[in-house]
């Protein structure tokens, strides 16, 4: 199973090709209105975007909640090229790939997590996650939070906390998983899950996760 995953959401730009077990990661960060230039992207991996789609058995990407123009761009580059070499096209939330970036960190079989990318200054996205055997089952719909409510959450002490969008009290939390940055390597590795189940993943259907209008602005 070979998939190539995309991760140009926020602040940062990341490519990954997982082939079976093996993975090629690559992130660089950059100022959040910056866009991504796709062949240094794939020249960072060794990728040829030019006959190395036709190597690949599906195709995946961040699907946000992040930057609207970032996350539209990804969609639209990634369905002109799904459709074109008739390859499955998977979009995975970056809160999911987060928690599942986080799990790899932590030992205990069970517990929960919970994600906060920013958002604005007062508040962020927000998804929390359980933990099972070899699992991770979302707990409620991915929302936007204020950072008050974000700072009670942080007095609980039965779960992770993971993710740019907590309050600075986070940092002193002793289950705050700082090394957790989020790339594009955890959007490919639950995209190869996924095939692996069988379903099919048209291109028409993987779309962008906004949670705030595009017409929002930052405060």
């Amino acid at each position: 199973m070979k998939v190539l995953a995309l991760d140009v959401s926020g602040n940062y730009s990341s490519i990954s090709l997982l082939s079976d077990q093996e993975v090629n990661t690559f992130t660089q960060t950059h100022a959040r209105k910056e866009r991504p230039d796709w062949d240094k992207l794939f020249l960072s991996i060794g990728f040829d975007s030019k006959e190395g789609f036709d190597t690949l058995d599906g195709l995946a990407f961040a699907c946000g909640p992040g930057s609207y123009t970032a996350l539209r761009i990804t969609a639209s580059f990634l369905k002109a090229i799904a459709e074109v070499k008739k390859l499955p096209l998977l979009a995975v939330s970056n809160l999911e790939s987060m928690a599942h970036e986080a799990s790899m960190w932590i030992d205990e079989a069970e517990t929960k997590i919970c994600v906060a990318i920013e958002a604005d200054v007062k508040e962020s996205y927000f998804c929390s996650y359980q933990k099972g055997d070899h699992k991770l089952n979302q707990i409620a719909a991915e929302n936007v939070m204020q950072m008050d409510k974000l700072l009670e959450l942080l007095q609980k002490d039965n779960c992770y906390f993971v993710g740019t969008g907590w309050p600075e009290a986070a940092e002193n939390h002793s289950q705050f998983l700082s090394q957790v940055l989020g790339s594009a390597e955890p959007v490919a590795v639950l995209a190869k899950k996924r095939l692996e189940t069988g379903e099919s993943f048209l291109p028409e259907n993987a779309n962008p996760v906004y949670l705030k209008t595009p017409d929002y602005k930052k405060s």
